[in-house]
């Protein structure tokens, strides 16, 4: 298991295009293909404790690790009505645990094409001429506008630099890699920029059972400003980041997500955004108001 999560956090330190997430579910399918436990019980455990410390490993994507180990575990231990009971009844359990990393390797096929299915849906929403408030850095968003760009649509980004870490000035120098208008922000300046913007749209490490938002801290005031000025909310995030969690209020959020430590106080480094301030929802699954999250979880987890 030590083995497992150094190399999981040497990965995720590389920061390289593969979400945190996916990084987690692949290193959960590698530990099940080499631990050798004797009963099904004894492995989910191992999985379970496994993924709970992925997650403290995972830096600031600990909201995103957690939703996406509990689906996998999910996923791979659904007792299928399809499936021979000899299967999981068998007295030979190599045959019951390659059965696991099957679907396992199935669940990361399905979540393999998220971001071009999420891009295909959301990039007509970029028209001519838009200028395009973002926060932080994020990959989905990332493909919408690469997508739009290859389009041949003409549109301008704004782009908050998400202190503390600045994390907004690699994603103004990776659109400026790709040719698309881009421009750093100061995160207190939305207030003045928010009236020349035509909609907002962000990522997610993130979405919760209301609909509401997880993500990088600083998110939350710039849907209190877009609603104040009728700007479109939008939010783009893969559906393996939907999250079994209902908060009200900032406080709700469990510290383990807000903080890097134990220390309360340091700097959080996510907000929670509640669901009015949202308009849509650009997923793997469709285009979904922030109430109809509820239903898709009950679809993921059933």
């Amino acid at each position: 298991m030590e083995e497992s999560i150094s190399k999981f956090t040497i990965e995720v330190k590389k920061e390289v295009e593969v979400p945190a997430a996916i990084i987690a579910i692949q290193t959960l399918i590698q530990f099940i293909e080499k631990t050798n436990p004797s009963t099904l019980a004894e492995l989910v455990d191992q999985i379970k404790e496994l993924s709970s410390r992925l997650k403290l490993a995972s830096g600031t994507s600990r909201t995103s690790v957690a939703s996406g180990c509990d689906l996998f575990v999910r996923f791979i231990t659904l007792r299928s009505k399809s499936l021979e009971e000899d299967v999981w009844d068998s007295k030979n359990f190599d045959n019951l645990k390659n059965h696991l990393v099957e679907r396992g390797k199935h669940f990361m096929k399905r979540l393999s094409g998220s971001r071009k299915s999420i891009a295909q849906l959301a990039y007509p929403f970029i028209m001519d001429g838009v200028t395009v408030l973002t926060t932080s850095m994020s990959r989905v968003v990332m493909e919408i506008l690469a997508k739009a760009h290859e389009k041949c649509k003409k549109f301008k980004v704004l782009v908050t630099i998400s202190e503390p870490d600045k994390r907004g000035h690699r994603m103004v120098k990776e659109l400026r890699s790709r040719d698309i208008t881009a421009m750093p922000i100061l995160d207190s300046s939305i207030g003045f920029v928010m009236e020349r913007v035509d909609f907002v749209l962000v990522g997610a490490e993130g979405v919760v059972e209301n609909g509401g938002l997880i993500n990088y801290i600083g998110t939350y005031p710039v849907a209190v400003m877009a609603r104040s000025l009728n700007k479109p909310f939008y939010v783009a995030v893969e559906s393996f980041k939907f999250y079994r969690m209902y908060p009200l209020r900032q406080t709700d959020l469990p510290n383990e997500s807000k903080y890097l430590s134990e220390d309360e106080a340091e700097h959080p480094v996510v907000d929670y955004t509640p669901p009015q301030y949202i308009n849509k929802l650009f997923t793997d699954l469709g285009v979904l108001t922030p109430s109809a999250v509820s239903d898709e979880l009950m679809k993921l987890y059933i």
